[in-house]
């Protein structure tokens, strides 16, 4: 593993902890995101460079409306670090085929040793999702779902199957 990645899984984890402690009456599943992230969530380290810059912190914004462009692209969600940042930001990025991360938000050299840990969605999913809450992003707005994702975790069409074997999806 790279460092980034370590530091990144350790970060979550901490948080995912903390949180933990401090919602002890919650009958949720998962009762933070992180914890639902480090269970069904994956790293992505290598980066390549994106064919368009989105706007500045609209990660989920950015990332969804480049599934409408690019077909060939997969929306994720999950966490992000770099070599600057001191904690796990939430965070939207594209992967290809190859696995490799498009990051339209996170681009130039201030993001160098950007690492990834998060979820591949079904295309239909976010769209869905979206329809549903009239939120970009999954995640950060189960709220907006009755956070039925972290009481109940996935149903089986969230995931992407090509990245996300079906005995992790919640049956």
């Amino acid at each position: 593993m790279n460092n980034n990645l370590d530091r990144l899984l350790d970060k979550i984890k901490e948080q995912a902890d903390l949180i933990d402690k401090l919602n002890q009456r919650s009958k949720f599943r998962y009762r933070s995101t992180q914890k639902l992230i480090l269970e069904y969530g994956q790293p992505f380290t290598k980066k390549i460079k994106p064919p368009f810059k989105g706007k500045i912190k609209s990660c989920f914004e950015n990332c969804f409306q480049a599934l409408l462009k690019y077909p060939n692209f997969y929306y994720c969600e999950g966490f992000a670090i770099d070599d600057e940042l001191p904690l796990a930001v939430s965070h939207a990025w594209l992967i290809n085929e190859k696995g490799e991360v498009i990051d339209p938000t996170w681009i130039g050299e201030q993001y160098k040793g950007s690492t990834y840990f998060g979820i591949v969605f079904d295309r239909e999913f976010v769209f869905e999702f979206a329809r549903k809450t009239k939120c970009y992003g999954i995640l950060d707005s189960d709220y907006m779902n009755d956070h039925q994702l972290q009481r109940e975790g996935f149903p089986p069409s969230a995931l992407h199957p090509t990245f996300h074997s079906s005995t992790s999806v919640t049956e």
